[in-house]
């Protein structure tokens, strides 16, 4: 154990939340501009979607609820959050960089949320949709650590779902704001774990 974790502990921020018995999988912002280097948001994040990539195969083979977000921010949208980030123009609905990486499309009968500002939930139907389909857990995946994955993960506790962030299938831009997000993550709002445990956790699920 890291300095740093022992000293979270000592101070009660090492709080562990159990798995639910109905996950579903929300995969944040696969976009194409933070995997191609023509686009100025361009990330390095190859590894991540390699992995997301990998994790929506397991959550397909489970048969459990797949959400994919999409950011839509045209030049009327987005409010504060657009002005902040001049940057989000590069997800324009008519941006070459707005679509989906390769590998991370939505399928039939998979849940499209449009969003405009970092959670996934913000200003969406994401909590009504898994109220409505009884789900307790979500696995969280996508980019970036730092902003939609963070705030997402809160809004998800707050809302009254375990939030389970897929390490491997997350990515940001530096290593700094990564890795302590993941740290603040995992002692404060949900847990933090490897594609392999969730891997196991779903093979259960869908043997159960």
């Amino acid at each position: 154990m890291t300095d740093d974790a022992a000293d979270y502990e000592a101070a009660g921020f090492a709080g562990r939340l159990p798995f639910g018995t109905r996950p579903a999988l929300v995969l944040v912002d696969p976009a194409e501009a933070y995997v191609n280097p023509e686009c100025p948001l361009y990330a390095g994040v190859e590894d991540a979607a390699a992995a997301m990539r990998d994790l929506l195969a397991v959550a397909r083979a489970a048969g459990i609820p797949v959400l994919i977000t999409r950011v839509v921010i045209g030049p009327a949208d987005g409010g504060i959050f657009r002005r902040k980030v001049p940057a989000l123009r590069w997800l324009d609905p008519e941006s070459p960089f707005s679509g989906y990486i390769e590998g991370l499309e939505p399928i039939d009968g998979e849940t499209v949320v449009t969003k405009q500002y970092p959670s996934a939930f913000a200003g969406t139907s994401l909590a009504a949709t898994l109220t409505a389909l009884g789900i307790d857990t979500l696995l969280i995946a996508g980019l970036s650590t730092s902003g939609c994955i963070r705030a997402t993960a809160t809004d998800a506790m707050q809302s009254g779902f375990v939030p389970v962030v897929v390490r491997e299938a997350v990515g940001d831009r530096l290593p700094g704001p990564h890795e302590a997000n993941l740290f603040d993550i995992q002692a404060k709002i949900g847990e933090v774990v490897s594609l392999a445990a969730v891997t196991d956790y779903l093979d259960g699920a869908r043997s159960a």
